[in-house]
This record gives structure tokens, sequence and C-alpha cells, in this order.
């Protein structure tokens, strides 16, 4: 391994052997963030090594691995046709799948050696947020354009002038010499604004800054400005005059001199923050004041639309304040902006998009400020629904147990959580690993129309179930002597079709001995959607029991469980868990109305609820038949073939899903039967139920 001067020659050798033996996101970073300190000569001397780290990549790419050639490239640290590969990988898996396509990848320019990484980033950047109605300015030509189509098959993009007319332009000259701007009314006054009109230079700063779907330089801005304004609205000394003023406005805007805590709109703090990235020595009380203020103007409305802004904001001004003052700041925000709810449990994921675009920088800073002003029980329920990209950071501030709670009393557990655990299930507590459940796995790989930043963990969390033994095995472990759950699940699977179904339940047959003779019963047929015309076999039980698992699934949900929860607190207000027993006894209340509701909410997704008086019986026993049968010692017996829940064995009455019940099911009279008991028989007679047990199934009045 080389030598470096720069930097204690054991850390970075130890760094990079870390990250060659296991190419984990926490390795990687820490990589990252040591290489990040090196100087140019350094840099250079390293590049070969990164082959190392490289060889530990996985075939395809996880996320935190092509964050890290991203960064790479963003360093200018390697550049060569090796690297270029590798970072063509990375794209590619991060990339969602309707820009996933060769067109959009040609026009980022990965093969070109004459493009400098540092564009294909600024490309890829722009590629993801580019959509329809966003404003473009082309510097080569000086023009204004609107989006009105982008064409994957020509790698072009179909531009409307803002003068009249169209035109098309390739996607590789829209993506590097593009300025790309967000849709709106706000924005339009970049392209189109007159000389009379109340808008200074120091607006024309703050909004292109603001609206820019990446970050511009001053010098960039002021090309775009001059290039607008220039012959149509101003002479070049009216510009001159127009711009070097807002350099000096009276009202203070973006002077050089004006501190950040004197901003008087979000835009303003944003770019004077940017323009002082270095902290300065600390915020005085009337400082934090003025930003409390700021912040507690602020309408919902403009949260809403300046979303990403407003998290960076928080992120740059995290380093410049203590947690006190965090408080004061950012309390005024609570609940009221989109990714801050006042119910995060149930917030719908749209409302935490910001989490799948803001710079991973910005994450740390963020979490930093939510620790200081929300309870930890905020943050467990928050985490989540976190996307995946932000849960290493997030974990760490919330305890295993807050966090199983919060991700048990979620309707629907998301991949992103499911796919965590799984990966850290030796450093966290086994507790979580229960978690991962088939039932949950299934749920979650159902859930449709997820945001971009959730959707790459529902891919990977699907290739897990699919190809990974050890979380096959999971699974398994955790339906124990359940096996039917294996395939009652994968028959209301909407996430895989047949034939992955079948391959599925090959895999899963040949680690379970038990699973294996239950699908050669016949099971197996019926859970890949074969010889019979419903995929799903219904259970049935009676009015009666279906109301009593409905009401009892509605107590657990809305009584004990909230019930359990506030034990909890209590009890860890105690302190010690070691030997706390008012804890124990609550965790163990907890795993338990977690299993029965678990239990509860896939018998009532699967159940038919049957009234028996309607019931017709012919020649066969069916559920709602009455069977006598005599036993070779001429005792006669009658049974009543009953409901999944309705079984009561002192009245003879017996589910239909016992030993017993399949034993009697489907027979006719003369037939010779073996009771589960071993002693052999034979069917007398097969009638409908008396009335008298009819009267026993139906539901109370």
């Amino acid at each position: 391994m080389v030598k470096f001067e720069l930097m204690n020659d054991k850390v970075i050798e130890d760094l990079f052997m870390a990250a060659a033996e296991q190419a984990s996101a926490g390795n990687l970073e820490k990589l990252l963030d040591a290489l990040k300190l090196l100087d140019a000569p350094d840099k250079a001397e390293i590049a070969e090594q990164l082959e190392l780290v490289f060889e530990g990549f996985d075939e395809d790419l996880s996320e935190s691995q092509a964050l890290f050639c991203l960064a790479l490239a963003r360093l200018g640290i390697r550049d060569d046709a090796s690297f270029r590969n590798i970072l063509t990988s990375a794209i590619k898996a991060l990339l969602p799948p309707y820009l996933n396509k060769l067109g959009f990848l040609r026009a980022l320019g990965l093969r070109d050696r004459d493009i400098p990484l540092a564009e294909i980033i600024a490309r890829y950047e722009n590629m993801l947020r580019l959509k329809n109605n966003m404003l473009v300015f082309f510097e080569n030509s000086n023009r204004w354009g609107r989006v009105s189509n982008i064409d994957a098959v020509s790698a072009s993009v179909a531009v409307t002038s803002l003068t009249g007319g169209a035109f098309a332009v390739p996607l590789a000259i829209t993506l590097g010499a593009g300025k790309i701007f967000e849709s709106g009314a706000s924005a339009s006054k970049l392209a189109q604004f007159r000389k009379t009109d109340n808008f200074s230079g120091a607006d024309y700063r703050l909004l292109a800054a603001a609206k820019s779907i990446i970050p511009l330089t001053g010098e960039e801005i002021e090309k775009i400005a001059y290039a607008t304004a220039v012959s149509d609205i101003m002479t070049p000394e009216e510009f001159k005059t127009w711009w070097a003023a807002s350099d000096n406005d009276s009202s203070g805007n973006n002077n050089p001199g004006r501190r950040f805590f004197e901003a008087r709109s979000l835009q303003e703090l944003h770019l004077l923050l940017n323009q002082s990235p270095e902290p300065p020595a600390g915020l005085d009380a009337a400082g934090t004041a003025a930003l409390a203020g700021l912040f507690t103007r602020l309408k919902p409305a403009a949260a809403s639309r300046d979303t990403e802004i407003l998290a960076e904001t928080i992120s740059l001004l995290a380093p410049r304040c203590s947690d006190e003052q965090l408080r004061t700041i950012f309390t005024p925000l609570a609940g009221r902006i989109p990714f801050w709810p006042a119910h995060p449990e149930s917030i719908p994921l749209e409302n935490l998009n910001v989490w799948g675009t803001v710079a991973v920088k910005h994450v740390e800073n963020i979490a930093r400020v939510m620790k200081a002003i929300f309870p930890e029980e905020y943050l467990a329920a928050y985490t989540a629904r976190l996307p995946l990209r932000c849960l290493n950071i997030f974990v760490e501030l919330v305890n295993d147990e807050l966090l199983y709670e919060a991700i048990s009393n979620l309707p629907v557990c998301s991949c992103d959580i499911l796919l965590w655990i799984w990966r850290n299930r030796k450093k966290h507590d086994d507790e979580l690993l229960k978690l991962v459940a088939v039932e949950k796995t299934a749920r979650a790989l159902s859930a449709d129309k997820l945001p971009k930043a959730w959707s790459s963990a529902q891919r990977e969390l699907k290739q897990c179930l699919m190809d990974n033994k050890g979380f096959q095995e999971q699974l398994l472990k955790l339906v124990g002597e359940e096996i039917w759950i294996i395939t009652s699940v994968l028959q209301t699977a909407s996430f895989c079709n047949s034939s992955e179904r079948q391959s599925l339940l090959i895999k899963l047959s040949r680690l379970s001995p038990a699973l294996r003779t239950h699908l050669e019963s016949g099971a197996g047929r019926r859970t890949v959607g074969q010889h019979t015309a419903r995929r799903t076999e219904p259970l049935y039980t009676s009015v009666k029991s279906h109301q009593a698992l409905l009401t009892e699934l509605q107590d657990i949900v809305n009584v004990q469980i909230p019930e359990n929860r506030e034990a909890l607190k209590a009890a860890r207000a105690h302190g010690d868990f070691r030997e706390n027993a008012e804890f124990d006894a609550a965790k163990e209340r907890r795993n338990f109305l977690s299993r029965r509701r678990d239990e509860l909410e896939r018998a009532a997704s699967l159940v038919q609820p049957l009234d028996f008086a309607t019931v017709e019986v012919e020649n066969y026993s069916v559920v709602g038949s009455a069977i006598t049968v005599k036993a070779d010692s001429g005792k006669e017996e009658q049974y009543f073939l009953v409901g999944a829940w309705d079984g009561n064995p002192d009245k003879n009455m017996i589910s239909y899903k016992t030993r017993m019940g399949e034993t009697l099911m489907h027979r006719k009279a003369n037939d010779e039967i073996t009771l589960p008991n071993g002693q052999a028989g034979v069917v007398i007679d097969v009638e409908k139920l008396p009335e008298s047990i009819i009267e026993i199934l139906r539901p109370d009045r």
C-alpha cells in the first residue's frame, strides 16, 4: 500500500483495507471523508489504490457503492476508461427505470473523454430533475424556451420558444449547455421582465438561485441576466448600473456586508448562507430571535413550494447554532411544513419526497436539528417512514426499542426499513429482525405508486426474497410450524407473477421439508394459480365469528396497543432496563399484541363470512353439514362441520380446517373413513345443520 505524508499512514491504509474487504455504506463513507481531506498530489497518488475497493463491489452496485462512485467523480480523483466504466454502472444503478435508457445514458457523455467528469455529474443531476414545462436558457444561442417533450429514442428535447415557434435540441446540449429552472409564474420573470417592473438585480439573483435546479455561480446568473436584458430591455450601461445597484441597495438586499440572520425571505437566507459557507464564531440572541421570527412568518404554502430550499437552509444553519438555538429557531416549523408533519406515522410518502432529492451531505445536519426539536418517540416514528439512503443516520437518534415499536405500529412496513433491518441484523436488537416476516415482506413489496426515492429498495428487497438463501431461511424460521402461511401469503401477493411464485416456492421447499410436504398435498398448484379459477382460497366462518374477529382486531389496534405504548413509555422512564420488571412485562405484552394483530389481519384478508341457514346440503358433506358416523364398535356419533373459527368440541362442532374436519369433508353416505384417533367407521348420513347449531352461529342481536 502506498504511504501518505499528509495523513496518518495507518489510518488511510486501514480505511482502504476495510472498504476493500467489505464495501459497505459505513466503510465507504469513512473512506470518502478521508479522501476529501487529501490535497491534489495525494489524490493522484491514491487513484490506483481505488481498484482494490472496486473489486469488492457487488456485480449490481448497491446504492451506497453507486453514490461513492459519484462522489469520487465530483472530487476528480480518477478519470480513466476503467473508472468511467464503473461510473456508468453507478449511474445505471441510481437512475429510475424511466430514465435508464440508452439515449439518456449517451446524452451524459460518459464515453466521451473530452467531457470532464464534473460536467457529466452536472448533466446527470440536470437529467434527474428535467421535466416538461421547465424553463431552459441556452447559453450558446442566448435563447429561452420551455420544455414540451423529452424523447428517449432520439435523445432530444422539444422546446417551445417564449417568443413564438418551437425547436428541437439534442438532450446532451440541453443537459450540458442549458441552464434549467423550475416552472411557475415567478420563474418566468427570469426570462420575461420589463424595465419598468419593480424587479431589481438583487431580486433577479435571488430568484435565479432559488429556481435553478442545480446551483449556479454569481457569474453564471449575471451572464443569463445580461443576455436576457441587454438590447431588448436595457443598454449595456443601464444593465451595469442596474446590476451593480443590487450590491448596494438601500434596503440591504444581497449586500455583501449583510449578515445572513438579517434575511427577509427564505430565498434570501438560502443565498446568503451559500455565499458564506464558513460558520461564524457564534449567533447572538438578536440573530436567533430574527431567524425564529422569519420561520414563524413562513407560510405553509411557501414551504411546500420551496421544500428543497427549506431543507438545505435548515442544514446550512445547523453548524452555526447550538442545540438550544436550533430549538428556538425551528420549533415554529414543527407540524407546519410538509416534511415535519404532526403525525409522521400516517403522512403520505410524497410529503417526505425531499429525503430522496436533498444532497446526502445535508441529511446529517437536518437530523441533528430534528433531534434538538422533536421527542425521541417522534423521531422513531419518522425514521420508520424514511427512504433507505437516510436510515443509517436517523437510526442513531433512537434506540432499538422505540424503533421496533414504531415499525410495529405501521399499517404497512416499507421495503426500505425491512431491507435496512436485514442489512444490519448483526448490529441491532434481535427483536427488530422478527419484523422481517413473510407477511410484512409481501405487503411491502405489493405497495404500488411509490415515490422514486423508495422504489430502489423495493427492487432490492424483491431480489433478496427471490435469490438470498439467508433471507429465505429467516422467513421460514419465523413461520415455524405454521408453514401454510407461506402459501397463503403468496396466493394473494401482487408483486410476483405465476412463474416467479413457482420459482420462489421451489427454492423455499429445498430449505424446508415441511413446506415441501405441504406443497405436495396440492397447496403448490393452488398457490401458482393452476387447476383453479380462483387464485386465493378463502377461509369460511360464521358471520358471528367474523364479527368477533374484527372486534378483537379493532380492540387490539385502537385500545390495547395504545395502552401498551403508554405502559412502555412509563416503564422506560424508570431507568435501567436490566432490572425493570415493568418494562419486561410491557415488552412481552407488546410482542404478543404484534403477533396477534398479524394473525388477525392475515385472517381478515382471507375470511369469507357464511350464513349457515342458507347452506344447502345434497349428497356430499360441505361446511355447514351434519355428518353421522358409525364406528366399528357400533357406536354412532353426529358431528357438525362448521367454519374455521367456529369449532366447539364439547358440542361436536368441528372446524373444517382441523384434521378431524378434513377427514369429514366431501364425504357421502356409506363412505368408509378412518378418524384421526385411528378408529375406523362408516358415514351413515349427511344432512343440513340442525336449527339448534345454526342458532348458536347466528350473530348476537
